[in-house]
């Protein structure tokens, strides 16, 4: 995935030991109220004003897909042999209907929620993955960072798109937005744990790790109370931009045919592979999908910019 060097980045510039305070007290020597750094975090994506739109948009999304159902009832297996095929706002169908008669608003609205789902499953799936690989790695270095990167540089070598497939297409059930995401997340981790390694070499060389060792603290306690915080800003920025890319990498194996399958399954990548033969006779089935799994990755990318900035202290652009 395309995500390290943008992760990295955000990273790199991250200050050490979250939480402490900026300068002085409250009301200190020069009248500057003092902020925590989660504080000057939140306050710096709060002003952000491309991280902001995207995290309304989100939201919006957010409602659309597992709200809209409760107001609109109805259901998208739902079959009308007498409205097949119907345009945008004629009978009932906002959006129109599908060839065997499926309202494609209550598709939609599936499909978000599908799609969210997939990428709520791959995040959980990668991130304790590539955070463990990564942070082994990168701790103790020597022959762990010898085999676990060997591993990794190894399964990189296949493209992803072409180990996906080979899974989904010997594995029964995978074709459920279940099984998407859970190979999505087998195989998507490796991004992460390339960055997290690469962080952990860097903070392990700092004067309060040789501190904390020198006090006995144990390697455990390093890696979660010193290390794992400060490297949250590219963790953070990774998962951003990698479930983005996930929602595409399953619309990418939907449309080759070794994604979301079966009468009563759906999901935006299944909608829009569905509308791609319609696109020139009936455009709603291709264009409504394609518009809001593109406003999805937008929106999502945006939140990751916007989280980028906010935890790069060089950024000027948006002030705490």
């Amino acid at each position: 995935m395309a995500t390290t060097q943008a992760a990295s980045t955000a990273g790199a510039a991250l200050p050490a030991e979250p939480g402490t305070p900026t300068s002085g007290g409250a009301d200190g020597e020069f009248g500057v109220k003092a902020r925590s750094q989660r504080q000057q975090i939140t306050r710096r994506f709060l002003r952000n004003k491309v991280g902001m739109t995207g995290l309304v948009a989100f939201v919006a999304l957010l409602l659309f897909g597992f709200v809209g159902p409760l107001v609109y009832g109805t259901e998208y297996r739902t079959l009308n042999r007498n409205a097949q095929s119907v345009s945008p706002g004629v009978a009932g169908y906002p959006l129109g209907s599908d060839e065997i008669g499926r309202d494609l608003l209550a598709g939609l609205m599936a499909g978000v929620q599908r799609s969210m789902f997939i990428v709520l499953l791959f995040v959980v799936i990668a991130f304790p993955i590539g955070l463990l690989v990564g942070a082994l790695a990168g701790y103790f270095g020597r022959w762990v960072d010898s085999v676990l990167m060997r591993v990794v540089d190894l399964i990189l070598t296949v493209p992803l798109l072409v180990v996906l497939i080979v899974v989904a297409s010997n594995f029964p059930g995978s074709r459920t937005p279940l099984g998407v995401g859970i190979i999505l997340g087998l195989f998507g981790w490796l991004d992460l744990a390339r960055i997290v390694r690469s962080q952990f070499l860097s903070l392990r060389e700092k004067e309060y790790v040789e501190a904390a060792h020198a006090m006995g603290a144990s390697n455990k306690r390093i890696i979660f109370k010193h290390l794992i915080p400060n490297a949250l800003g590219s963790l953070i920025v990774w998962t951003t931009l990698a479930a983005a890319t996930a929602i595409i990498l399953e619309a990418s194996l939907t449309y080759l045919g070794f994604g979301v399958n079966g009468a009563n399954e759906t999901s935006l990548g299944r909608l829009v592979s569905d509308g791609v033969q319609a696109a020139s006779t009936r455009p709603w089935l291709f264009y409504f999908p394609g518009i809001t799994l593109l406003l999805i990755v937008l929106s999502i990318n945006l939140i990751g910019d916007g989280i980028r900035d906010a935890f790069d202290p060089s950024n000027r652009r948006v002030r705490a």
